[in-house]
C-alpha cells in the first residue's frame, strides 16, 4: 500500500501553525466585538502576507447587492498603487489567478473569496522568486475562507438592520391608514355623492403612474372594459395634460366646438355623444396623483362653480387613492419583510454551521500542529514544550520524572531490504503500539526518524526502566506484514531520571541518549538506565 504524503515537521508547522490560528482567533474575536470590517481585513491581510512570506498584498470584499458592504486592504508596494492597477486580480480570481513572474518582483498570486458559489472578493499577495507557489496558494485559500466568514457576518448584520428600518417605516405607514382600503367601493361612493352636486353622464377616476394615466374607477362606463386602461399622461394634445401640469381644473364647454386642444376628442370619445368635459386634479400634498373627469351629453353644461365643487370631492378621492397605494405598498413590504426575515433566519443558520465548521477546522489544525502525521504520536516540538512544562511542575511538587529514548533496531536494514513503504509501515505500527501501551499521563512522541521518546511524569528511573522493559518484551509479539512475510521488531531503550541523573531538559535528553547508545553497543534489544 502506498504511503501517505509526508510533510517535514518544520514545513507542516508553517502551513498549519500559529499564524493561521492566530489570524482565525483574532477574526472571530473581532466579529464578536463588532469591529469595522476594514480593520479586520487589514489584520487578516497582514497575517496572510506573514504566513506566505510576502512583501505586498491586496484584499478586497464587495457585495453587488449591497453597496454598504465594501472594503479593501493593501500592504507593501500595493498600498500606494492606483486601484485600477489591482483590478486585474478581481477580474481573474474566478479561479486561482497568477500573473507572469517578474525577474525582480517574483509572482502575484490571487485566490477568490467565495460564499457558496458566489464570488465576493479576492485575496492576493506577491511572493518572491523561489517560493513554493502551491504552498502559498493553499495558505491563501485558508485565509480566504476566514474572509468569507467575515463578509457573511457583516452582510447579515446589514440585512437585519435594513429589516428593522423597513419594519419601523411600515408601522408608521400603518398608523395613517384608514378603513377606506377597498378602493373600488370608496371611489364608487365618492362619485355617487358627487353626482348629487355636479351632474354628469359618465365619470372616471384616473391615477398617474409614471408617464401614463390609468383608469382605476368610474360610473356610467363599462368598468370591465375601461378599468386598468392606460394612455399617455403628457403631450397628448388634450386637456388632461393641462390638468396635470397646472394642477387645476379644466373645463371644455363643447368638445366638438372651438377649444385649444387639437387632438381632443379622440375617436371613441367623439362617437360617444359627449359634448361637455370637466377635469379636476387629485392633489395629495404638493403632488398631483391623478384626476377625475366628468362628461355630459349637453354642450356648455359645466361652469367654474361646478369645477370648484368637484375639487372638494377630488380631495376625498386623492386620499382614498393614496391610502390604497400605501396599503398595497405596505402589503408588498410586509411580504418582502417576511421573505427577508426567512432568508435572514436561513442565512443565520448557515452562518452558525459555517462558524461551527471553522471551529472544527481550527481544532483539527491545532491537533495536526502537534501530531506526527505518520505515527499519530506527538511531534518533537510539542514534546519539548511538554518536557519543560512537566519539569517545572516536578520541581514545584518535588516529584521525579523520567524519560525513555527508544530506537528501532536495524531500521536501516528494513528500508534497504524491504523498501521505504515497509519502513513507513513499521513506524506507523510502532506508533500505534506505543499509544496502546502507555498511560494517559505519559507523552509518547516521535523524536525523529526511527527514534521515539516517552515522557513518564512522577516515575523514578527504576520504575521507568521496568515499564520500558515491558514494552520491549511486548514488542516481541508484534509482526509487521509485508508481501506475505512478517517482520519482527526489537528496540533499544535508554532511560534517564530527574533529579537523580539530570536537572535540565537538555541534560536529561543527553543522558538518555548516552544510555541508548550503550544499549546498542551491548547488543541491542535491551534497556539501559543512565548513570
Amino acid at each position: 500500500m502506498d504511503s501517505p504524503p509526508r510533510i517535514p515537521v518544520g514545513q507542516m508547522e508553517h502551513v498549519r501553525g500559529e499564524p493561521w490560528l492566530q489570524a482565525l482567533d483574532a477574526m472571530l474575536a473581532g466579529l464578536a466585538a463588532q469591529q469595522p470590517l476594514a480593520n479586520l481585513l487589514d489584520a487578516l491581510l497582514g497575517a496572510a502576507a506573514h504566513e506566505t512570506g510576502s512583501d505586498r498584498g491586496f484584499l478586497r470584499i464587495a457585495d453587488s447587492n449591497d453597496t454598504r458592504i465594501e472594503a479593501r486592504a493593501s500592504l507593501g508596494a500595493w498600498t500606494s498603487a492606483p486601484a485600477g492597477e489591482l483590478e486585474w486580480m478581481v477580474e481573474r480570481a474566478e479561479a486561482v489567478a497568477r500573473a507572469e513572474p517578474s525577474a525582480t518582483a517574483g509572482s502575484e498570486l490571487a485566490v477568490p473569496i467565495l460564499v457558496g458559489s458566489r464570488h465576493v472578493g479576492v485575496l492576493a499577495v506577491g511572493i518572491t522568486s523561489g517560493r513554493d507557489q502551491a504552498e502559498a496558494v493553499e495558505a491563501l485559500a485558508r485565509f480566504a475562507k476566514v474572509a468569507a466568514v467575515a463578509f457573511e457576518h457583516y452582510r447579515l448584520i446589514g440585512t437585519e438592520r435594513a429589516a428593522r428600518e423597513r419594519e419601523q417605516a411600515l408601522r408608521a405607514a400603518t398608523q395613517v391608514l384608514s378603513a377606506t382600503l377597498r378602493l373600488p367601493k370608496v371611489l364608487e361612493t365618492i362619485l355617487g355623492e358627487l353626482q348629487n352636486v355636479v351632474r354628469y353622464d359618465t365619470a372616471s377616476v384616473q391615477q398617474l403612474r409614471g408617464e401614463r394615466m390609468v383608469i382605476v374607477g368610474g360610473r356610467g362606463i363599462d368598468l370591465e372594459y375601461f378599468l386598468g386602461l392606460g394612455f399617455p399622461a403628457y403631450g397628448s394634445g388634450g386637456p388632461n395634460s393641462d390638468v396635470l401640469l397646472h394642477r387645476g381644473p379644466v373645463v371644455v364647454p363643447d368638445i366638438l366646438g372651438e377649444h385649444p386642444y387639437p387632438d381632443f376628442p379622440h375617436s371613441e370619445h367623439a362617437l360617444s355623444g359627449v359634448r361637455s368635459w370637466l377635469g379636476v386634479p387629485l392633489l395629495f400634498g404638493s403632488k398631483c396623483i391623478g384626476m377625475i373627469t366628468l362628461d355630459k351629453l349637453e354642450p356648455g353644461f359645466y361652469s367654474e362653480r361646478d369645477a370648484e365643487a368637484a375639487m372638494a370631492f377630488a380631495a376625498q378621492a386623492a386620499i382614498a387613492l393614496e391610502n390604497a397605494r400605501l396599503y398595497e405598498q405596505s402589503q408588498r413590504e410586509v411580504a418582502e419583510r417576511a421573505r427577508a426575515e426567512g432568508e435572514l433566519r436561513e442565512a443565520n443558520h448557515k452562518l452558525q454551521i459555517q462558524i461551527a465548521e471553522v471551529e472544527a477546522l481550527e481544532g483539527r489544525l491545532r491537533e495536526q500542529a502537534i501530531r506526527d502525521p505518520l505515527t499519530g504520536l506527538f511531534n518533537r516540538r510539542h514534546f519539548l514544550e511538554t518536557l519543560h512544562r512537566e519539569l517545572a511542575r516536578a520541581r514545584r511538587e518535588g516529584q521525579p520524572l523520567s524519560l525513555a529514548l527508544i530506537d528501532i533496531d536495524h531500521f536501516k536494514e528494513v528500508n534497504d531490504a524491504w523498501g521505504h513503504d515497509s519502513g513507513d509501515r513499521v513506524l506507523a505500527d510502532f506508533g500505534t503500539f506505543l499509544l496502546e501501551n502507555t498511560r494517559d499521563t505519559d507523552f509518547a512522541c516521535r523524536y525523529g526518524g526511527e527514534e521515539f521518546i516517552v515522557l513518564l511524569p512522577a516515575a523514578t528511573g527504576s520504575a521507568a526502566s521496568a515499564r520500558a522493559d515491558a514494552w520491549r518484551l511486548a514488542l516481541q509479539q508484534l509482526r509487521v506484514a509485508h508481501s506475505g512475510q512478517d517482520l519482527a521488531l526489537t528496540i533499544s531503550i535508554g532511560v534517564a531520571e530527574y533529579p537523580t541523573h539530570a536537572l535540565t531538559a537538555d541534560d536529561l535528553i543527553r543522558l538518555a541518549d548516552v544510555a541508548l547508545y550503550q544499549a546498542k553497543r551491548e547488543g541491542r534489544d535491551r534497556v539501559v538506565l543512565a548513570r
